[in-house]
């Protein structure tokens, strides 16, 4: 597969149950496998060999939270999980597979900006969504309904195509979420350093900045929109996370539905709402609709 010059989103809609579902299915329809020998105690495994065809990306995901408990797709709850693993090798049908590690323990994910794990919203709830996805990533953008108090959240999952460093296997695949982003603020999960650094046991926490300007718009009446990059002092900078865009956010100046053009570009404006931590390096995230 070739790798995407572009990075349009489509839009629909969903009751909030069917979320972990859409995530599988976009997956499946952009090119990822699940491989898992025993869901029941593996869960999904899905594998991809990625937009350059030379990889070995894994996601493993669970519609429970990390302490095993609440479904989003059977209770009201929102936390579902993941772990980055480095390998995986299926076991006989109806066997459980072989990870590459065994023991990492499960990371909440949110697909709401709920205060804590423990916080409910009704799994009818009817959503909005923009979705990306290919043989590389995921990246999915939820707007909840205005009476349920909440704002918009924003979830990338998968391997950027824009490497500065060699990342074989499945060593680039991360995950940054807009609300309780399980690695902290301004920061992404990556499962493994880079080819020319030895593997780590566990995936560990990189970076994500940007330029942005201390005030949006100008006299012009133009903003800066940014690439969201990220990296470390250790290693530099590593990446770019392709497909998601920020700009400067000054509680005024943009609102969600704003739209922005580049170009012959259009891109939506997001305004997440920060709970926690976000792994970006604004509120206002940009998504191509055309």
């Amino acid at each position: 597969m070739a790798v995407p010059t572009n990075y349009v989103f489509t839009s629909g809609s969903c009751a909030k149950s069917a979320i972990y579902q859409l995530i599988c299915d976009q997956l499946t329809a952009a090119g990822w496998t699940d491989i898992a020998s025993l869901a029941s105690a593996d869960f999904k495994v899905f594998k991809s060999a990625g937009n350059t065809g030379d990889k070995n990306l894994l996601l493993n995901i669970r519609d429970t939270s990390a302490a095993a408990t609440n479904s989003i797709v059977t209770t009201d709850f929102c936390a579902m999980s993941y772990r980055l693993q480095d390998t995986y090798v299926p076991g006989a049908t109806g066997v459980a597979g072989v990870f590459g590690r065994p023991t990492l323990a499960w990371s909440n994910l949110y697909i709401a900006p709920v205060a804590a794990v423990g916080t409910a919203l009704g799994k009818d709830t009817v959503v909005n969504y923009k979705i990306y996805a290919d043989a590389s990533k995921l990246i999915l953008e939820i707007e909840y309904p205005n009476p349920s108090g909440l704002g918009p959240m924003v979830i990338y999952m998968g391997e950027p195509d824009s490497l500065f460093v060699a990342d074989s296997a499945s060593r680039g695949v991360l995950v940054a979420a807009s609300a309780q982003n399980p690695a902290g603020a301004s920061l992404l999960s990556i499962c493994n350093s880079s080819d020319t650094v030895a593997a780590v046991t566990a995936p560990y926490n990189l970076n994500s900045y940007a330029l942005l300007p201390p005030g949006d718009p100008n006299a012009a009446n133009k903003f800066s929109v940014s690439s969201i990059y990220y990296g470390s002092v250790a290693e530099g900078f590593r990446g770019k996370l392709d497909g998601v865009k920020c700009a400067f956010y000054s509680g005024t100046n943009l609102s969600t539905g704003d739209t922005i053009t580049i170009g012959t570009e259009v891109y939506y404006v997001v305004i997440t709402m920060v709970q926690v931590s976000t792994a970006f390096p604004s509120r206002a995230l940009l998504i191509r609709i055309n």
